[in-house]
C-alpha cells in the first residue's frame, strides 16, 4: 500500500471512531439543542444502522439521564419547577406507572425529561433510577432506530390511530386505586 492510502485509511478510521462519539455527545446535549429524542434516534438508524444506533442512542439518553439525575440532586430549584410542572400536566394523582412510562415515552410529543422526573420521584435510590429508566429506553430506541426513515414517510392515516393506541395502552396501564373517604368507611350508622 502506499504512504497515501495508508494516511486515508487512518483519516475514515478516526471518522469511524468520532462519529460514534459526537453521536452520543449530541444526545447528551439534546436538552440544550432543544432536539426530539425521536429524530435523533431515527437518525441513527439512518447513520449506522438498527444494532449500532440503537446501542448509540441507549448509551446517549442513558447518559443524558444520569445527568438528569444528579442535576435533580444538586439544584433543588429544579426539581422544585419540576415538580410544578408535573403537578400542572398529571395533577396531584398523577403517578404513572412504570409501563405508563414505557409507552409514553415512544410518543414523540411528550417530554423525555418530564418523564425521567417520574421516574427519579419513583426511584428510591440511583441503582433503581438506573434500572427503570434503562426498562424505558430500550423500546424507544429500538423503536425509533429500527423504523428509521419509515418513521419519516408514515402516513397521518396510520400515525393518528397509533398514538391514539398507545395512549389508551398508557391509560390502561395505570394505576389503579380506589379512594373511599374517612367518613364514608367509618359511617356513623349503622346498615
Amino acid at each position: 500500500m502506499s504512504v497515501e492510502m495508508l494516511d486515508h485509511v487512518k483519516i475514515m478510521e478516526s471518522y469511524a471512531f468520532a462519529a460514534p462519539v459526537l453521536f452520543i455527545l449530541v444526545h447528551i446535549l439534546r436538552p440544550l439543542l432543544i432536539l426530539p429524542v425521536l429524530l435523533l434516534c431515527i437518525t441513527g438508524g439512518i447513520l449506522f444502522g438498527m444494532l449500532a444506533g440503537t446501542v448509540y442512542s441507549i448509551i446517549g439518553l442513558m447518559m443524558s439521564s444520569f445527568i438528569f439525575y444528579y442535576i435533580m440532586h444538586l439544584v433543588p430549584a429544579v426539581q422544585k419547577r419540576c415538580e410544578r410542572l408535573e403537578l400542572k400536566l398529571l395533577g396531584e394523582k398523577g403517578q404513572l406507572t412504570t409501563m405508563q412510562i414505557v409507552l409514553l415515552r415512544m410518543l414523540p410529543f411528550i417530554h423525555f425529561h418530564l418523564l425521567s422526573f417520574c421516574i427519579y420521584q419513583k426511584s428510591v435510590d440511583f441503582k433503581q433510577y438506573v434500572r427503570t429508566t434503562f426498562f424505558s429506553v430500550v423500546p424507544l430506541a429500538i423503536f425509533y432506530t429500527t423504523l428509521g426513515k419509515t418513521i419519516q414517510e408514515i402516513s397521518l392515516l396510520y400515525a393518528i390511530p397509533f398514538v391514539v393506541l398507545i395512549l389508551l395502552a398508557a391509560y390502561y396501564a395505570r394505576k389503579k386505586q380506589i379512594i373511599i373517604k374517612w367518613q364514608t368507611f367509618f359511617s356513623s350508622r349503622p346498615t
